[in-house]
């Protein structure tokens, strides 16, 4: 029986980019011929919203189901504000470059780190022109660190509950370069997911 990828996109901090990274990500992989399931465990339900509106070529579910589902990689976008690292090796951890984000970022990072967690960390929404956040992200950069700048074609995407993948965004402003760095993420997770599995 194949092994099914476990993903936890988490961060306790809210506003973060968890649920666009869960949507998109989940769609790269549909892209890559993967089958996808993501877990939506936000109490807002960003990832169901999208779900209902019937657009998504993938499942969303809002508990983890009982049976073995038919997935090859299962995400699971996490809630804010919960603090306990999860279970799965494989984190996803996304941030926004403020001073006072990344140190919520740094103590969750602390913890997973601890616990012997392969992070990858992808920082979004950056702002060039603010000094100290183009600082944190050069710095995470240089760390090895995934950057998704700041784009409207997410905020275009969001308004349809649409991912960026949708072929209703080919025309979209820089969509491609969004997707390349989805997808460039999703390279990073399947290597490390891998590695997990051959140990």
């Amino acid at each position: 029986m194949k092994e099914i990828r476990l993903v936890s996109i988490w961060n306790p901090k809210g506003g973060q980019g968890k649920s666009m990274l869960a949507i998109n990500l989940a769609a790269a992989s549909v892209e890559l011929g993967l089958k996808p399931l993501l877990i939506c465990q936000d109490q807002q339900g960003t990832s169901m919203l999208y779900f209902k509106a019937g657009n998504l070529p993938f499942e969303v579910m809002d508990t983890i189901p009982i049976t073995r589902p038919n997935a090859d990689i299962i995400f699971f976008d996490h809630q804010a504000s919960e603090w306990s690292v999860p279970n799965n090796h494989t984190l996803v951890m996304p941030l926004k470059p403020a001073r006072d984000q990344y140190a919520t970022y740094i103590d969750a990072y602390k913890r997973a780190e601890a616990l012997g967690k392969q992070i990858i960390t992808i920082v979004t929404d950056g702002q060039e022109h603010r000094a100290s956040e183009k600082e944190t992200t050069e710095y995470l950069r240089g760390k090895g660190a995934f950057v998704i700048p700041s784009s409207g074609v997410f905020s275009r995407a969001a308004s349809q509950y649409l991912t960026v993948f949708d072929a209703k965004m080919n025309k979209a402003y820089k969509v491609r370069e969004r997707r390349v760095e989805i997808s460039k993420i999703l390279g990073a997770i399947l290597i490390e997911s891998n590695k997990e599995n051959k140990e």
